[in-house]
């Protein structure tokens, strides 16, 4: 009985130990550029919705943001009346024409999604890092017994 496995235990090589460590390394990566890339949305979407909120209805004159990184500004006037027409992107390069309160709901909606999808994420990569983690500290063990000089049987001598 000593040479037969217990039930429930699978023996696996050092190959498929280092396949499974370098898939998760590949997953946790892809996975962490995801997560960036919705934290980004997160954060656009914020700005809008905020924004659209503080914007007075009165109108007026003020700077528009041309690009992303905020490097350029044009000169814009902002008419009276503007609140009641909004366009908000609905997806697929389609426009919807509202009002800044429907607008501002798309949106907070759209918030509430990347959210969800930010949180799944997120466990879904510790969940890959935990497992990781452990290969790694296999493989560690692993690779020290390796290296362990043969005539020392794996036991301390002491002098």
């Amino acid at each position: 009985m000593s040479g037969e496995q217990a039930e429930g235990e699978k023996t696996i090589t050092l190959e498929e130990l280092l396949a499974r460590a370098t898939e998760l390394r590949e997953y946790i990566t892809v996975l962490s550029n995801t997560i960036n890339n919705y934290v980004t949305q997160y954060r656009e979407l914020q700005l809008a919705s905020e924004t659209l909120k503080n914007l007075p209805e009165t109108g007026g004159e003020g700077f528009v943001v041309v690009d992303r990184l905020s490097s350029v500004l044009v000169p814009g006037i902002i008419k009276e009346g503007w609140a009641g027409s909004v366009l908000v992107n609905i997806g697929f390069g389609y426009y919807l024409k509202t009002t800044r309160d429907k607008a501002v709901e798309v949106i907070e909606k759209r918030i509430g999604s990347v959210n969800r999808l930010l949180d799944e994420l997120q466990k879904r990569y510790k969940v890959a890092l935990d497992e990781y983690s452990a290969l790694q500290g296999i493989l560690n063990q692993v690779y020290a017994e390796a290296e362990k000089p043969e005539g020392s049987g794996g036991q301390a001598t002491g002098g």
